[in-house]
């Protein structure tokens, strides 16, 4: 490949001492390039296709994670369903409470786990926390 040296407008030490006696109209071989500049060029596009990847992989994981903020992907229903119009009897759960002893207030007959069942059933699983607004009937 021929170069013609008053349009390349950076010259290597390899090829400036080379070229001292040359005027500047004349071509040159540059058939034989330096090793050391392919190199670090390979290196650098191996640099800025990493770096790319790594961009589109975070963008990407936070496009995820907004979209599924959004859609709601994964949240669990937790709690009563309160979208009927039947009048229900709300008990909040207060520190110490259990069901066993929401159930034994409620059903004074005897033995509360059918009333724990129903109540598990009613507010969507078994697992109560303070503050919680149970449904005692349907």
């Amino acid at each position: 490949m021929k170069q013609n040296l008053q349009f390349n407008p950076v010259l290597n030490e390899q090829y400036r001492s080379n070229l001292k006696g040359l005027s500047s109209g004349q071509e040159v071989d540059a058939s034989a390039g330096d090793s050391k500049n392919i190199s670090e060029g390979s290196s650098n596009y191996f640099q800025r296709r990493l770096f790319v990847g790594l961009l589109l992989i975070i963008i990407g994981a936070l496009f995820w994670t907004a979209i599924s903020l959004v859609v709601g992907v994964g949240e669990k229903q937790v709690g009563a369903d309160l979208t009927s119009d039947a009048p229900r009897e709300i008990y909040i759960v207060a520190p110490g409470d259990t069901l066993w002893s929401i159930a034994s207030a409620i059903d004074t007959d005897g033995d509360p786990r059918d009333t724990i069942d129903r109540l598990a059933d009613l507010n969507g699983g078994s697992s109560i926390y303070i503050g919680q607004r149970l449904i005692l009937s349907s």
